[in-house]
Formats: structure tokens, sequence, C-alpha cells
């Protein structure tokens, strides 16, 4: 077993700690502390986990598909963090941490022998710096868009259970208020958008040098462009239309939706399926 697997392994433990611990907390109206220490730990593991990988290309074969699925859940990680020592939404901890484990998952569990790793040519486009900045800029701009999501379906279900007259979450310690989970998905598409954009521009550049043109009819580029229009049109209408609260939250659900399914059908992109074979 490669020192990657071994660090990806044990940054899963640790996630998986995390959210059983934000299970508990949630339920007892704990402190989110140790949470927050678990996905500290794992997100040092896996940051380890792929340096061993990235250093040992191009003498020792990686699976590319793992450590790009690795690096979303690393980047979605770091995202979370950040957001927690600004806002401490532990609310937010129920709908992210269980992404993050799934990635990891995929990331340090997937049978090695199911893909042979990049072929001669990926492994060739692989020595440009500018791919690796490609990855890491649509990682942190779809990171933004999962922490909006996640504040867009506990800010619906605090609305919700208010508009009930049930017992109200948005009083309860451990969930934000409405405004504050409305500024933190805001926030986060702030950050995201741009990050995006820049990934997006990168990618269309290399692709037509590489196949003379940008195809539009690619699944993935066409979801990802998709995608990016729906940010676009969301941020705009904040700006311009006050769009805030239920429709914003409803719209960012969309937009996770679509950049979602691009990221499943990568394999069938002409483009992406070269590194994933």
């Amino acid at each position: 077993m490669s020192f990657y697997l071994i660090w990806a392994r044990v940054a899963l433990v640790c996630y998986l700690l995390a959210l059983v611990v934000a299970l508990v907390a949630a339920r007892r109206r704990g402190s989110s502390g140790l949470t927050r220490a678990a996905v500290a730990t794992g997100f040092l593991f896996q940051f380890v986990g792929l340096v061993e990988a990235l250093a040992a290309v191009p003498a020792q074969p990686i699976d590319l598909y793992q450590v790009i699925t690795a690096l979303l859940a690393f980047v979605v990680a770091a995202f979370f963090l950040m957001v927690y020592r600004t806002h401490s939404p532990r609310a937010l901890s129920l709908l992210v941490l269980p992404l993050i484990v799934v990635l990891a998952a995929v990331a340090g569990l997937a049978p090695m022998g199911a893909r042979s790793g990049p072929s001669p040519l990926a492994r060739s486009l692989l020595h440009n710096g500018w791919i690796y900045v490609h990855i890491l800029l649509i990682m942190v701009g779809y990171a933004g868009l999962v922490v909006a999501m996640a504040a867009g379906v506990l800010y619906l279900a605090a609305e919700r259970s208010l508009k009930a007259k049930s017992a109200p979450l948005a009083a309860e310690h451990w969930m934000p208020p409405l405004e504050k989970l409305d500024l933190l998905a805001y926030r986060a598409l702030l950050v995201g958008f741009p990050l995006l954009t820049g990934g997006l521009v990168i990618g269309a550049y290399w692709a037509d040098a590489l196949f003379g043109r940008v195809s539009l009819g690619d699944p993935t580029v066409m979801l990802a462009l998709l995608a990016w229009a729906i940010y676009l049109v969301l941020l705009f209408a904040r700006w311009s239309s006050g769009w805030r609260g239920r429709r914003s939250a409803y719209l960012t659900l969309v937009c996770f939706a679509v950049a979602l399914a691009g990221w499943l059908v990568n394999g069938l992109s002409r483009v992406h399926s070269i590194f994933l074979q």
C-alpha cells in the first residue's frame, strides 16, 4: 500500500470521527470544538497524502481520479474550517461533513485496480503547471458553492420551521439566525465565483491549445458553463435586485445540482476522460 493511501485513510477516520462528534453535539447541544479539531487533523493528514502522491509523479503511477477527489475533499474541508473560524455555524457540519466523508472515502477506499491511471498522453500533459492551477481553482470554486448550498438548505429549513410555528430552529444555539445563514452563503459565493471563473478560463485556454477548440457539446464543459452562468445570475440578482433569503437559497441549490452533474459526467468528457482512464 502506498503512503498516499495510508494518509488518505487516516484522514477518512478523522473526518468520520468529526461527523460522529457533530451529530452528538447537535443532539445534546454541546460544543463543536472537538468537531473542528477532528476536521483539522484529517485536513493535515490529507495534505500530507496529496503531497506524497504528487511527489511520486512521474516515477510512480497514480490514480488521478482518487487524487482529484481527495483534493476536492481537502479544499472543502479547508473552506469548512475557515467558515467555522469566522461564523461557527455548528449546524453546517451536519451537511458539509457527510460530503467530505464521501469524497474522502472515494479517495482512500476506491480500488486502485479499477483504473490503470492516466494514459501516456495524460502523463505528458501533467507536466504543464497550468493544469494544476486549473484544477485547484475549480475545486475552490466548487467548495464555495458547497458551503453556500449547505447554508441555503439550513436557511430553508429554519424559515419553514419558523413559519410553521414549530420548535424554532433558528432560536437553537447550534443554528445561526436566518440573516447570518444568508450572509454566509453570499460570502461563500463571492469567494468561489472569481476562482471558478479563473479555473474555467485556464481550462478553456488549455483545451483550445490541445484540441484546437473548446467543444461546447462536451457534457462536462456544458454543465460547468451552465453552473457558472447560474452562479453569475445569482450574484447579479443579489446586487441589482436585492435577491436574498429563500429565492437566493433555491437558486444556489439549482447551481449546486448542475455543478454536481458536471462532476459526475467527467468520465463522458472527451478532455477529462483522458486523465481518468
